[in-house]
């Protein structure tokens, strides 16, 4: 039995680099979600008191 083997797989793991990589990728999509989702609660609140300002007009 080699007892080399897992030890040198180990090492192989830590190495490996396609990991880190999915990891980034994973981080940008979340902030582009995070920024995405800021900006259309910003509009939606403008829409609202857009809404808001026209029925104030209408049942005046």
């Amino acid at each position: 039995m080699n007892t080399r083997a897992p030890l040198r797989t180990f090492k192989d793991l830590l190495a490996d680099e396609q990991g880190a990589s999915a990891i980034e990728y994973g981080m940008i999509a979340g902030l582009i979600v995070i920024g995405l989702l800021v900006g259309i609660t910003a509009f939606a609140d403008a829409n609202d008191r857009n809404y808001e300002i026209l029925e104030n007009e209408l049942t005046t």
